[in-house]
């Protein structure tokens, strides 16, 4: 991935709703008017970060791929538990939709970009979308994603002490997260209770090796499979949750650029 980070970046708000989020960052590349476009929802374990945190990743994903790139700020549990996050990026994607052909964006060619608490929003939009019999994004695209509340996969039990997240981050996370619902959690919160993925739009899944939400995505890949949606799984060795945040580590660059060339081939031509 080029350090050449150039282009421009705007914020729209998301407006037409009641949310304290602080809306939409648009990074777009040079050359990128009437293209194809990633919205991207970051990681954090729903309680931390932001869209303007992830800046750099997202001008190196739009120089990298030739796609606009629309960052999402959507509310953050605590004080925000579900859905709050979930309503503010089922908000900003019917924001992108409907403003895509005054942005320059082709609605054809608009995919759905989540990292870790993000990829669970991520497909949480998506059956929200496909319950509704609404366009689905072109693509889908999932880092180290987050499905599971139960956390009984093997690799929770395995990685309780490792760097940067673990077993009892993951289950704090997700009681902050899911508040009240935290005994019941709706499907559409906690991805993997959905009953199937019939319809989900092709996805690219990347998982880490050392992290204890692996598994997850490992499953969430073969079940997606077994639904017959297109799935490209790149599993990398020997990396923890969160590599996406180790600045100039080969095998970060590594993943980013396996993730542009996934989408690059699939919005960026109209092929």
């Amino acid at each position: 991935m080029s350090s050449a980070l150039q282009g421009t970046t705007q914020v729209i708000p998301l407006s037409g709703t009641s949310s304290t989020a602080g809306g939409i960052r648009l990074h777009r590349p040079p050359g990128a008017d009437h293209g194809g476009a990633i919205v991207h929802i970051h990681g954090g374990g729903f309680f931390m970060g932001s869209a303007e945190l992830y800046d750099d990743v997202c001008r190196e994903l739009a120089s990298a791929t030739g796609c606009a790139v629309l960052a999402v700020d959507y509310r953050l549990a605590p004080e925000h538990p579900y859905p709050a996050g979930l309503d503010d990026c089922t908000a900003a994607w019917h924001r992108v939709v409907g403003l895509a052909e005054s942005l320059g964006i082709d609605r054809d060619r608009l995919g759905l970009y989540g990292e870790s608490a993000g990829a669970a929003l991520a497909i949480g939009v998506c059956d929200r979308l496909r319950s509704t019999s609404e366009r689905m994004p072109a693509i889908l695209v999932l880092h180290e994603p987050v499905t599971d509340d139960r956390l009984d996969h093997l690799s929770s039990q395995r990685f309780t002490a490792t760097p940067i997240w673990n077993r009892s981050l993951a289950e704090w996370s997700w009681s902050v997260y899911l508040g009240e619902h935290y005994a019941a959690p709706p499907a559409e919160a906690a991805p993997a209770r959905l009953a199937d993925f019939l319809g989900f739009p092709p996805t690219f899944i990347s998982t880490r090796d050392l992290d204890p939400l692996r598994d997850e995505g490992l499953a969430l890949a073969r079940r997606m499979i077994d639904d017959e949606v297109p799935v490209e799984l790149r599993h990398y060795a020997g990396t923890l949750h969160g590599t996406l945040g180790f600045a100039g580590a080969p095998v970060r660059e590594r993943i980013l650029r396996d993730a542009a060339e996934y989408v690059s081939e699939r919005l960026a031509s109209g092929d």
